[in-house]
């Protein structure tokens, strides 16, 4: 039998520019979004990222023994269930598992806030921490729609510049 060599693969990412010329990154799965982010802390590009995940809930796919195609039509922001454990996932899992990728299990992410409208619900979550002397900020915006379980989240990170210090780009 040929010995065949596996070939270490990285995360499956597309990356899509906005009309600001912003570079955004699109993942469909979780574990590619979490290697992401602990590959960038590594890189030490953490401070400036903005990247978007569509994925179905580990406790979603659970239920419908891992297809999708076999996910009920009431797993969606309608059902009390469905809310209750998508924010019982996010809270114990989701931020946590975000906060091991960046290195910081203390991130708390105590500024919270949700917002309801009978088509979605969206919970956004902030926090400032820091790393490698470098400040930075970050929001992780989770939403759940009426037409299905597939979930959205948007996370961002942006440099805190001191009001007493220059920017780094000065020529000054």
């Amino acid at each position: 039998m040929p010995n065949k060599k596996s070939k270490v693969k990285g995360p499956k990412v597309n990356t899509i520019t906005t009309k600001d010329g912003e570079s955004v990154k699109i993942f469909e799965d979780m574990n590619d979004f979490e290697t992401y982010l602990k590959n960038e802390t590594e890189d030490n590009e953490f401070d400036h990222v903005h990247c978007k995940l569509k994925y179905y809930p580990p406790f979603v796919l659970r239920g419908a023994h891992d297809d999708p195609d076999k996910i009920k039509d009431t797993a969606n922001c309608h059902s009390r269930k469905y809310v209750r454990h998508l924010k019982q996932h996010v809270e114990k899992h989701l931020l946590k598992d975000i906060g091991q990728s960046l290195q910081n299990p203390e991130l708390r992410f105590n500024n919270k806030s949700k917002q309801e409208t009978f088509d979605t619900i969206t919970w956004k979550y902030e926090d400032e921490t820091e790393l490698n002397q470098k400040k930075f900020k970050i929001d992780v915006e989770i939403c759940c729609h009426n037409n299905g379980a597939l979930v959205d989240v948007d996370y961002k990170t942006g440099p805190i510049i001191p009001n007493n210090e220059p920017p780094s780009d000065s020529i000054i």
